[in-house]
């Protein structure tokens, strides 16, 4: 049998514009939450991490809070070790007396000085409450991720969306469009879905006449998917920041 799958948003789509007035990615997608559980305006989190020198690495501890806590609640620590290809989870049960969950992981250094982690707060729904990104070196210093003007990509982003839609053969899929204004010619767009240990790129082009491109996903009876956390993003032909989402895959049983 060949698996299917259900997706659902787990923030909402981050864009190039939001990094205007700002280079934290904290702040960009801590505006994307899209929590039913913990809505922001009711329930804000907030989250950090700090670092300890240890023989041969760091101890790292990512502590987050939720504020107005008025029930019991679980929430799910994540700390995304991208170039390691890796990922740590810790469920933390929180009550109104008990609103904050430590995670602490043991990094260990091989052939380098320093690293960088997203480290991120979800829901018992698997959705994005807070995160924090940072460097963090051999000596227990840590600094904020510089999102800065040279990772976001310069040109004017119209449309950047995701949604389920059907083949002509009707099966589904999930659709992840961008479109540009303002464009004077062709301009490449990479469009890639991605999972820690998978990334599936595909350059397209937009032009002042078609200054929209897609890419579909399929759902239904796709033995290249996997369960969990993905990442849809766009960037322009200088791998600068364009657009993405955070997406919850769940397999469909019959």
């Amino acid at each position: 049998m060949t698996p299917s799958f259900a997706a659902y948003l787990s923030s909402a789509v981050a864009r190039n514009d939001h990094f205007a007035a700002t280079a934290s990615i904290s702040e960009v997608f801590g505006d994307q939450v899209v929590s039913r559980v913990l809505p922001a305006d009711r329930y804000p989190v907030t989250c950090r991490t700090t670092s300890e020198a240890v023989e041969g690495g760091v101890r790292l501890t990512f502590r987050s809070r939720v504020a107005g806590l008025d029930r019991p609640t679980t929430v799910v620590h994540k700390v995304f070790f991208i170039d390691r290809e890796e990922v740590r989870t810790r469920l933390h049960h929180l009550t109104p007396d008990q609103p904050e969950g430590a995670s602490e992981l043991l990094v260990m250094f091989d052939g380098t000085d320093r690293d960088y982690c997203h480290a991120s707060v979800y829901d018992s729904e698997n959705r994005l409450l807070a995160t924090d990104a940072v460097v963090f070196d051999s000596a227990g210093r840590t600094v904020p991720y510089p999102f800065t003007d040279r990772y976001v990509s310069p040109h004017a982003l119209d449309r950047a969306e995701l949604s389920e839609t059907r083949t002509a053969g009707g099966q589904r899929a999930l659709r992840f469009a961008v479109a540009l204004r303002g464009l004077s010619g062709p301009q490449p767009v990479v469009l890639a879905w991605q999972a820690i240990g998978r990334i599936d790129r595909a350059t397209l082009i937009c032009t002042p006449d078609r200054p929209e491109v897609h890419r579909e996903l399929a759902l239904d009876d796709n033995p290249a998917l996997a369960p969990g956390d993905w990442v849809v993003v766009a960037v322009d032909d200088q791998e600068r920041f364009l657009a993405q989402a955070l997406v919850t895959l769940q397999p469909i049983v019959d």
